[in-house]
């Protein structure tokens, strides 16, 4: 009924890219772990204090997070389409260091099995998903600053802030996390500047 809501966010996929180094040595580290640390400190000291944070941090933090997509969405974009379509040998080569899987289905065996990522593959998915990340907020954000908050949401509004700052700064951090790492991982495996 919604296939074309996962065609759309297909490229979130790369959340489901599994490897054989273990949790604490993998990519969930930049996903997930070091986002949601940096969140509940941001969080923390939100909470208790507030007056070290600009009057109306939401809509601050929103507007400038929105400023930032609108700049980098178009790089990921750019290198998206330069590592799907660059000839280069070794970028259609099995990632060296870990094994990069995904589950996909397979219409002759009807059924799921793990297939191997090439490096164009791996990449493709991560600076995909950026994109989708920021294009996304970028959506969300045009249509929820033309919303009167308060209004929609009533006597919830002041309890919900504080979940909206939540949100807001784990994907800051998520996206941030995943930009960087973006970064040094194109320079360790397409240069082989790692060991």
């Amino acid at each position: 009924m919604f296939w074309w809501l996962y065609e759309i966010f297909s490229s979130a996929r790369f959340l489901t890219i599994s490897g054989d180094n273990g949790f604490w040595k993998s990519k969930r580290v930049y996903e997930f772990v070091l986002p949601f640390l940096l969140t509940c400190a941001v969080f923390s000291a939100y909470l208790y204090c507030r007056g070290a944070f600009v009057p109306n941090f939401l809509d601050t933090i929103t507007k400038n997070t929105f400023d930032f997509m609108v700049f980098v969405v178009p790089f990921h974009l750019a290198a998206l389409g330069a590592f799907a379509t660059f000839d280069r040998p070794i970028l259609d080569q099995h990632l060296k260091g870990t094994k990069a899987e995904i589950r996909v289905w397979s219409n002759e065996d009807q059924k799921y099995f793990y297939k191997t990522l090439t490096l164009r593959q791996y990449v493709s998915l991560l600076f995909g998903y950026l994109c989708t990340l920021g294009i996304v907020f970028i959506t969300a954000y045009i249509f929820a600053s033309t919303v009167n908050v308060p209004v929609v949401l009533g006597e919830h509004a002041a309890t919900l802030n504080d979940v909206f700052v939540f949100l807001v700064v784990f994907f800051v951090a998520h996206y941030s996390f995943l930009s960087i790492y973006s970064i040094t991982f194109l320079f360790d495996k397409v240069n082989e500047i790692g060991a």
